[in-house]
This record gives C-alpha cells, structure tokens and sequence, in this order.
C-alpha cells in the first residue's frame, strides 16, 4: 500500500537534497541524487525502488592513470529500500493542512511517534523535494537501508533475482508454490511463506491469514502437505492480499494510506493479532505462538495439523 501511495505523491518531484544521519543507512553518494526526479516507484517482495532520471548529470570516473578521466553519462537511478522490521516511511507534504488530501502518508513498523513531528530520534534520512515535500526514513534498531544503485545494475541485483514470483501474478500456481516451499522441507508452513526467495512479499499477517484461509495448521511441516493444501494455500494467499487491498492495508491506529485513510483490514483479519478471541468461524479461541522469532495465530479447531 505504501508503493501505491508514495507513487500519486512523488512521481515527477524533483529531488533537492538528502540528508544521511546514520551513515550505515545509507549506501552509494547521495550527491548524485540532487536535482534528479522520480520518474517511478515499485516493489518486488519488501523491497522498494524509487526510480530517478538526472538531466544530462556527467559521472567522472579516473583510470588506473590518474591523468586520465573518462567522463561517461550515468542518468537513471534506483533508489531502493528495505525496511526491515523497525523501519517506516513516512511522507509529510509541503503544506501539512488538517484535511485529508494533505494528511502524511505513512507505512512501516507502527509506532506512536509515526504521527508526531518529523524528524524524530529513529528519522535516519530525509529526502527533501523540490516543493518542500519531505520524505523521512526512520528505524529504532538501524537493520534497515536505502540503496543507490544504476538502474541497469537490477539486471544483474542477486538479491532481486532470488526472489520468488509475485503471488497476485498469474503464473503463481500452486504447482509453482509447492515447488518453492520444498526448498526447505522442514520448515513449518508459516515460516516457509514468509521466506522471500520462496514467495515475495508475504510478511507475518498475511501468512498467518493464508493458512486460516486454507484451514492449515501453522506448524505444519512443507513436505507433508498434499496437492489439495497447496492449493488451498495459494487460493488462501490470493485471497488475504486482495482483502488487504480490498480494506486499504493491515493498518493499524497509526497508518494512514495517500489519501489520508486509515487502512482497516485487521478489523476483518480472521487470526491475526486477535488471541484470547473468538474464531469468527467456529467460536473457539484463537491461539498465539511463537515462530521464527515472530508471532502467529491460529484456530486449532478449524486449522488442522
């Protein structure tokens, strides 16, 4: 959600100035960004590309000869992001009005300051735009990063080519899911779709709400599942994605999408975040463990091991 909204505010914004203020956020010369414009933003898996265009910019680059320069053109680049666990985006506009058009964007890892004064203690860049928009990258534990690269370079980027398909995309099939998850055999199920080389962007939330959907027990191992739960699986990966875009997003107090909404898929969440609840299907009370590091929810009775 966040893509899609930074996309209606950004896209033909000419870059001022970026302010690095923890420099292990930060990779490549942030110099090469001044003045450049967004002509473009994307996502593949968690990671999120903002694509630039620089005006005739020339790039000296020095042979091994030190009295040789070569000059080259070097116009389209690629900032990339990933937030990892703690990091969030947040997009104040020019003119921050009490009105919805003009309300910050927001996404990431919610935290109450998300919705206070900008920049804060965990702000660790902030891209300011021509027209005094302002975008702040923050993050508590510094895991995540931004990355100026060619755009050429993505071709080649091993990171972006160990990804796994997109599942809205057509060619996602449970045959193409059951092949990516027998990577790991012995993963529980949940942890297996949350690895990204394996399906690309499915985070905690809808992993979780996938296996409600398939009625699958999340602990259960990738190797034992049968033809019919990998099909199961992906139509129930299918369907918590565009009931989160059906619902604007699993936002909670904190998030506000581009247009100033806040996103309230997890008011229809069926597991996620709701232990000690009811089960909206059969009653009995949704659980909580722990996965990975991370938690997960589930109905015992309707999710079957």
């Amino acid at each position: 959600m966040i893509r899609r909204g930074l996309e209606k505010k950004i896209v033909g914004l000419q870059i001022k100035k970026i302010e690095i203020l923890n420099a292990k956020t930060f990779e490549g010369d942030p110099q090469l960004v001044t003045g450049a414009t967004v002509t473009g933003v994307w996502r593949k898996a968690k990671i999120l590309g903002i694509d630039l265009v620089r005006k005739s910019l020339i790039v000296e680059r020095r042979s091994k000869n030190k009295d040789d320069n070569r000059s080259t053109t070097d116009d389209t680049l690629t900032l990339l992001f990933h937030l990892k666990m703690t990091g969030q985006l947040v997009l104040v506009p020019k003119h921050k009005l009490r009105t919805t058009n003009h309300e910050p964007l927001i996404g990431g890892h919610p935290t109450l300051d998300m919705l206070g004064e900008m920049p804060n203690k965990s702000t660790r860049a902030i891209i300011t735009f021509a027209d005094g928009t302002k975008l702040y990258f923050n993050d508590q534990r510094k895991f995540g990063w931004i990355k100026l690269v060619n755009r050429e370079s993505l071709i080649d980027n091993q990171f972006l080519k160990n990804l796994g398909p997109e599942p809205l995309e057509k060619k996602f099939t449970w045959r193409v899911l059951k092949e990516r998850l027998l990577h790991h055999p012995s993963l529980p199920v949940k942890v297996g779709l949350m690895d990204q080389t394996a399906v690309a962007g499915i985070g905690n939330i809808y992993a979780a709400e996938a296996c409600f959907n398939a009625k699958i027990d999340p602990r259960k191992k990738v190797r034992v599942l049968s033809d019919d739960e990998y099909s199961a699986l992906t139509k129930g990966i299918k369907d918590a994605l565009l009931a989160s875009i059906k619902y604007g997003g699993s936002s909670r107090a904190h998030y506000v999408n581009s247009d100033g909404e806040k996103g309230y898929f997890l008011k229809f969440a069926h597991v996620y975040n709701r232990a000690g609840d009811p089960c909206t299907v059969c009653g009995s009370i949704i659980q909580k463990i722990a996965q990975a590091g991370r938690s997960t929810f589930f109905c015992a009775k309707c999710q079957k091991i």
